[in-house]
């Protein structure tokens, strides 16, 4: 049941990511490594495959690329708070460094055309809501 739930708010997040044409929001990647560092690898990797396979549906040729870029950074997430995620500090700067090679990989392989300042623009906005969002979460799922 926690695992539909976690699913679910996945999906929710993915339907508001779509739903907002421009700038471009990561909000699953934004749920995916909250989720990612609360909960065991299993659950995280399993969360990592269903953002994937979502984001795979915006743009069905790059279908598999979006699985394998968000289960690296869901997989990399989880053994990174085993030393460093402690405090709200820790948890912004490893969505920023999350955001930012989902950035430089699109830009190398995917030959993206979007600029930095709007990447910049929607990272600062994704900082922004991620520790309210994070409160939340905390709250509902892992009291």
């Amino acid at each position: 049941m926690k695992l539909l739930l976690r699913l679910l708010i996945l999906y929710i997040l993915f339907l508001i990511q779509t739903a907002i044409i421009r700038p471009q929001f990561d909000f699953v990647l934004l749920g995916l490594v909250i989720f990612t560092l609360h909960d065991s690898s299993i659950f995280s990797l399993i969360l990592a495959v269903w953002g994937g396979i979502l984001l795979g549906l915006i743009n069905p040729i790059y279908f598999g690329f979006h699985i394998i870029i968000i289960t690296l950074i869901a997989f990399a997430c989880n053994n990174i708070r085993r030393y460093i995620y402690k405090y709200k500090v820790y948890f912004i700067t490893i969505l920023f460094i999350a955001l930012l090679f989902k950035y430089i990989v699109f830009l190398i392989f995917l030959r993206s055309n979007q600029s930095f300042f709007v990447w910049f623009l929607s990272t600062v906005i994704i900082l922004t809501v991620a520790i309210p969002l994070e409160s939340l979460i905390l709250k509902v799922f892992y009291k």
